[in-house]
């Protein structure tokens, strides 16, 4: 992995002590467990009741009603950790709401509003629909309490660098969203985030040709709030077709205070004649390790931003598949890691059944006991259970050996329900020694949901062009396409791009069927970016 050279943040060390409040408060709840907030050069961690405090009496415009509801909602998934302890600061931050605009004119209850949030993440409903997010506008209580972010490390020209995430359908309205991704509205929609956002030398971007109108090309002078304010000089782009999709794409030109080496992703919205599919990804690398290792914590501010697309909506939720299973991805995961996440979901989700069952019972006998009868029914309610799974699995381990008969060592193995050409080479990448992480570019795709279709569809697809400037393009036969069951009767098409030479950008194109009796214009973005 290529080194990065150590040196001195300077003027950056200096903290936002508004904004360490808040990430206080995300450690505070357990959500950024898995980096330690001591490790970030300047940054002093507040007890709750000093960070409640703090963030409560911050200016709305530094941090927004949606960031002051999204930390509530983490530290009522942790239980509200010392609310014994700060409860009237607990109150304080709730109230503190009141900052933004209220739909209805009338000031929300901050007890009520403590309990709204509890029953989100208690029983996962809406918290748009609660009593006091029917009072907000809707993007500020949008995907609060909701998994949205998915945060991983991945290598970019092997730089280390952290992927985030986020994917999600809302009845907003197009035009809305169109404008969202326009990053000249960045500091206006999302202003806990960005700070300036400006085009450099130039009254406005350069108007480039097809595809898509408006399309153009800008370089912007960018500046964030991400663990510390960063400078940089941003090549973007951006592309629109019509009210079927728009989306934006950049990537580093220049780090003006030499703080990372790594900034690029898109920004995409989808109609298919329902609600929209909005896309967000932002891959990030510092320059000092040491921020790597914290990057996640970017997490809350931008689930903040891209929860502004859904202005103007009534309704709005996180994509079951926002992973790099459903949405963007595998970017660069190998068949081995792809078949390891695979079968740690099926059985995950097969020993499920048998958890719910445990906890029935144990909760039967703690309350009243149970009798002799009720014993023998929980016997063959757990016998059957594990004969049909025995069955299903003995079934499926034949099938697969008679593929590998077929196939060779580059068989597919992977579990019930999933596609076995999704494992392809996994045991080739075993025997072989080869390392989990292929090089950057290989097999990157995405699925895309296409309504009414069927699970035996014979798909082409056409020549991709990248929106950036200067239209890089990839070539049909570099693009494999498959069918893939998406949800309960729903199926979607995956297309992964198999040459390592694309160039990272956003491509669009078109899908249709074999006979010609459908086309569906499609979007792929490919970020050469490979997992760790």
């Amino acid at each position: 992995m290529a080194k990065r050279t150590p040196r001195s943040s300077g003027k950056n060390d200096v903290r936002d002590p508004a904004y360490d409040a808040l990430l206080s408060l995300h450690a505070q709840a357990g959500r950024l467990a898995e980096s330690d907030p001591g490790l970030i050069p300047g940054f002093h961690r507040l007890s709750t009741g000093e960070a409640l405090r703090a963030v409560a009496a911050a200016p709305a415009d530094q941090i927004p009603a949606s960031a002051r509801l999204g930390v509530l909602a983490d530290l009522a998934r942790g239980g509200f950790p010392g609310r014994a302890d700060d409860e009237e600061a607990y109150l304080e931050l709730a109230r503190s709401v009141d900052q933004v605009r209220i739909k209805n004119g009338k000031p929300i209850d901050p007890g009520t509003l403590l309990k709204d949030l509890e029953q989100t993440v208690r029983d996962r409903v809406p918290f748009y629909q609660s009593e006091t997010g029917r009072a907000l506008e809707h993007h500020e209580a949008a995907l609060v309490g909701e998994d949205v972010c998915t945060v991983r490390t991945v290598r970019v020209g092997g730089l280390e660098a952290t992927s985030i995430y986020a994917e999600f359908q809302t009845d907003a309205p197009f035009e809305t969203v169109a404008e969202w991704i326009d990053p000249r509205s960045w500091p206006q929609r999302g202003p806990m985030l960005f700070k300036r956002m400006t085009v450099v030398d130039a009254a406005e971007p350069v108007a480039l040709g097809p595809p898509g109108a408006p399309h153009w090309h800008g370089v912007f002078h960018e500046e964030v709030q991400l663990l510390q304010r960063v400078n940089t000089l941003l090549h973007c782009d951006f592309w629109r077709q019509g009210n079927d999709a728009a989306g934006m794409t950049y990537d580093l030109s220049l780090s003006l205070d030499n703080e990372i080496d790594v900034d690029r992703g898109f920004l995409l919205v989808t109609n298919s004649g329902g609600d929209l599919t909005v896309k967000a990804l932002k891959i990030v690398g510092f320059r000092l390790d040491v921020w790597d290792t914290v990057a996640g914590w970017v997490c809350p501010s931008w689930t903040d931003f891209v929860r502004a697309a859904a202005e103007g909506g009534t309704r709005t939720s996180a994509s079951p598949g926002s992973s790099s299973r459903g949405g963007y991805g595998p970017s660069g995961r190998s068949p081995l890691g792809e078949t390891f996440d695979a079968w740690v979901d099926f059985l995950g989700d097969s020993a499920r059944a048998y958890v719910d069952l445990f906890e029935d019972v144990t909760t039967r006998v703690s309350t009243r006991g149970v009798s002799a009868a009720e014993c023998l029914d929980d016997e063959r309610k757990l016998w059957s259970r594990l004969a049909k799974d025995w069955a299903q699995a003995w079934t499926h381990g034949m099938s697969t050996l008679e593929e590998v008969s077929r196939e060779g060592i580059d068989a597919g193995f992977m579990p019930p329900g999933v596609p076995p050409d999704r494992g392809r080479g996994a045991a080739r990448t075993m025997t072989s020694g080869a390392p989990a992480g292929p090089p950057a570019g290989v097999a990157e795709g995405t699925i895309i949901q296409i309504p009414g279709l069927g699970p035996s569809e014979r798909l082409q697809v056409s020549d991709l062009v990248a929106i950036e400037a200067g239209g890089a393009m990839i070539r049909a036969g570099a693009i494999r396409v498959s069918v893939e069951q998406v949800a309960e009767r729903q199926y979607g098409v995956r297309l992964e791009v198999t040459d390592p030479t694309a160039a990272a950008g956003l491509y669009v194109g078109e899908l249709t069927r074999a006979d010609g009796t459908m086309s569906t214009p499609i979007q792929l973005y490919v970020s050469r970016a490979a997992g760790a």
